[in-house]
């Protein structure tokens, strides 16, 4: 299981994936990183002469490798999660958790940096963060968790992040390993209530099927909401949204803050 950290430049991945990474005892991977290692470049020399066709390339297959692996804070480029091919791949691996900033708070945050981001070159920078933020908002919004970050500190998102993700890695888990292939085949593309040690309810959201299994639920019993790949995406991938319990009056998931 890995945890993936999307969304646009300047809106803490980088920052809260470390400190993520050290609670949890997991390794932090930067996506970029990996392919200026890779490429023995840095981003901007890449775009610069190569074309962001190149990038993409390099990019898809860094995250196609990234995936195979596990206990990971991943953090992406701000278009990596655009791809069909990576996104599919991301959610398969575990939760994905987009986070997102007023623009002219992204703009604030990049300073100086804006001159190392070929994105942003060419016209007003707060333009185009906005016109970049607008066209990635479909696929953005196909996190599992979204999170902004313009009036949170690292350390407040990171407990945000903590409290969302951390009962996720419970018994319930292993059982959902351990039949993943049925899962898929049964649940694919929809969200499953698990208690323990077996699924009490699905929906097409999260909170469809926390309903779902509201009335199943009490208040000692914690479950998990999990979403379940389609099999021709991942017949292992299966991942944490949240917990539940059937106590809750209120059964709104938490998948926004700020």
């Amino acid at each position: 299981m890995n945890i993936t950290l999307i969304g646009f430049m300047g809106t803490g991945k980088t920052t809260v994936g470390k400190r993520l990474a050290k609670r949890l005892g997991w390794r932090f991977v930067d996506v970029d990183e990996q392919i200026e290692t890779s490429a023995k470049k840095p981003v901007p020399r890449i775009f610069a002469e190569h074309g962001e066709p190149v990038f993409r390339r390099l990019e898809e297959r860094i995250v196609r490798r990234l995936v195979r692996g596990d206990q990971q804070v991943i953090a992406t480029g701000g278009g990596a999660f655009v791809d069909p091919k990576n996104r599919s791949r991301l959610r398969a691996s575990g939760p994905v958790v987009c986070l997102t900033a007023r623009p002219k708070i992204i703009l604030q945050r990049l300073g100086r940096r804006i001159a190392a981001r070929p994105l942003l070159q060419g016209g007003d920078p707060l333009e185009r963060i906005k016109t970049l933020l607008a066209r990635r908002a479909k696929a953005y919004a196909k996190a599992d968790a979204v999170i902004d970050t313009s009036d949170l500190s690292a350390e407040q998102v990171v407990e945000r992040l903590w409290g969302d993700l951390s009962p996720g890695l419970c018994k319930s888990w292993q059982y959902l390993l351990e039949r993943s292939a049925d899962l898929a085949k049964r649940y694919g593309g929809k969200y499953v209530v698990v208690a323990e040690n077996r699924v009490v309810a699905c929906g097409d959201s999260q909170l469809e099927a926390f309903q779902n299994a509201s009335q199943r639920l009490d208040e000692k019993r914690e479950a998990g909401i999990y979403y379940i790949p389609l099999p021709e995406e991942s017949l292992t991938a299966l991942f944490i949204m949240r917990t539940a319990s059937g106590g809750s009056e209120n059964p709104q998931p938490r998948t926004s803050a700020g």
